[in-house]
Formats: structure tokens, sequence, C-alpha cells
């Protein structure tokens, strides 16, 4: 049996990304594959960056990882205040080698022993493209290549999937067998800032052998996680969505 374990969107919360590593161990993962932003918003972002690397767990660019190596780029001037913000203090907080080691990460990945592609946003040019709505999981069906493909980045976890002929269709999921579909996208939510009012730790588990996913939903101590943004000085917006997950 082959178990994965598919996350996305740590943004430098070590709480919730320790629990969902605890929790991706009792489930058994035989793998473990990052769809990007293991850092941004967050305090810890050179402590996760860590165990990423220690565990050497594949893993793909996100935007925010995509940020980090933008240093004196006037595009960052451009941004809302509070993601300026927190883009300069998570730059100022890594190493060099961090930077280096995320500026070398992937677009995409392909992991031919299973058959999978992962991206952050989407496929094709617009890759930041976010998979939430039937008409943004069909502009990613047009370039997506694959049969089974998973991303972040929208912070909500979904389930995409088209048939020859028949408009997509998107499903909220906790737990159920992948669609006979010929394209299917797999949005597995965030680890360290989740957006779709359920405050916990989100990943995805896909057991290949019975070609069933679980979106699994894991607790972890928000509080601790809120009070070490607050300390570093980070913007009060990134505290307080952790609490109610929007």
């Amino acid at each position: 049996m082959t178990r994965l374990g598919i996350f996305s969107d740590i943004h430098g919360n070590l709480q919730a990304f320790e629990a969902v590593l605890a929790a991706m161990e009792e489930d058994a993962c035989d793998v473990l594959i990052c769809c990007g932003d293991t850092v941004g918003y967050g305090a810890q972002p050179g402590e996760c960056l860590n165990l990423i690397r220690e565990r050497e767990i594949p893993c793909v660019m996100g935007n925010h990882d995509h940020y980090m190596t933008m240093l004196m780029d006037p595009r960052i001037e451009k941004m809302r205040p509070d993601v300026r913000q927190s883009i300069e203090w998570t730059q100022a907080a890594l190493s060099m080698d961090d930077l280096k080691w995320l500026a070398e990460l992937p677009m995409r990945l392909d992991v031919e022993d299973f058959d999978i592609s992962l991206v952050h946003g989407a496929f094709g040019p617009k890759r930041w493209r976010y998979c939430t709505t039937r008409a943004t999981f069909m502009k990613n069906f047009e370039h997506q290549d694959v049969r089974l493909g998973f991303c972040g980045h929208s912070h909500v976890p979904a389930l995409g999937f088209y048939r020859e002929g028949d408009q997509p269709a998107v499903k909220h999921f906790r737990e159920t067998p992948l669609p006979d579909a010929e394209r299917i996208m797999i949005n597995v939510g965030s680890v360290g800032q989740p957006r779709d009012k359920d405050p916990r730790a989100s990943y995805v588990l896909l057991d290949l052998e019975e070609e069933i996913v679980c979106n699994r939903r894991i607790p972890y101590d928000i509080e601790k996680a809120q009070a070490l943004i607050r300390e570093a000085g980070l913007p009060e917006r990134s505290a307080e969505r952790l609490g109610t997950g929007k």
C-alpha cells in the first residue's frame, strides 16, 4: 500500500506544520510532498524550511517562496502594505542559504512513480491562478496534461474534475474515491493559514491502492502561533485570521 501525504501553504506556521507532520506519521504516509509556500505571513519561516530540508521533502515553488527571492525588486513596493511587510520581514529572517534553496525550487514537480504532477497554483502560463470554482478549474484543465494534479495557493481545499463533453465539477470533500474522469485537480488547502472558515490545519491523504483521497483537518496550538506573530511585529491580520480560518 502506498499512501501520500500532500500539503501546501505552511506560511511559517511551525505549530501547524509540526501537528501535520505528526498526523501524517500516524496515517502511515509513505511519501510526503509539498505544493509550496513554506514561508510568508508566519513567524518561524526558517524553522519550517529546516524541517522540509532535513526530511528532504520534495517541494514546488509557491508565490511567497518566489517573493523571497525578489530582493530589491520594485514589484514588491506595489503589493498590499501588510503583504509587503511580511515579505520584507521574512526576507530578513532567512539565511542566504535558505533564500538560495527557495530560488532553486521547481515550478512543477512530476512524480512519475505515482503518475501525478504538482504545481502551486495551476497548470499553464498563469501559474498563480486560484483553483476554486468551475471557471478556474476549467482554465487549469485547458493546460493540465496529466490525469491527476495537486495544488494549493487558495488555502481552500477542493476537488475539481473534468469529463470529456461535460462542464467541470467541483466538490468540497472529506473522504471520497477519485472520480472516474480524464482530468482531476485536488487543491490540498493550507497547513498554516486555512481560509475555508475551518482554522484547523489542512492536508490531503491519497491512498493509491484504494484510489481514495481524504482531506485531513488537524488541530494545533493556534494561540501560540498568533502570539509569535505579534511578538515578531508582523501584521495583526496574519494573527487574527488564524483563529477564524478566513
